[in-house]
């Protein structure tokens, strides 16, 4: 018999593959509704941060402990692409935009701890 779905994990993942669809935007964009005070220049490296963000998000969706591997793998990517991209130089590493992206890599970084403790809610 399958366990129930969780509403949690089923709304960090919905939450996941938005945050990672508005970071590709960010990429070819260099800015998105205005979420930046300063546009970054469009990146294929953002890109690719951000659909680690949208992948983890439909793999944690499968509800199966394999899928909540490839996600926390695909959310720990995303952070790792955080700090890359601050390394580069493509994203900014000081002032309130620097302090946006450590934030959203916090969220991830907690969406990885979050999936650790409902571990056993995955098939």
């Amino acid at each position: 018999m399958s366990k129930p779905r969780r509403l949690g994990i089923i709304l960090i993942s919905i939450f996941a593959i938005l945050s990672g669809i508005n970071e590709v935007v960010v990429g070819l964009t260099g800015n998105f509704v205005g979420i930046l005070s300063k546009p970054i220049p469009p990146s294929f490296a953002t890109v690719i941060v951000g659909a680690f963000y949208s992948l983890a998000g439909l793999f944690l969706l499968t509800m199966k402990k394999w899928g909540a591997v490839l996600g926390i793998l695909f959310l720990s990517a995303e952070v790792l692409g955080r700090i890359y991209l601050v390394l580069r130089g493509v994203a900014p590493s000081k002032g309130g935009d620097a302090l946006k992206i450590l934030v959203g890599g916090l969220i991830a970084l907690a969406l990885v701890v979050y999936v650790g403790f409902q571990w056993k809610k995955f098939d």
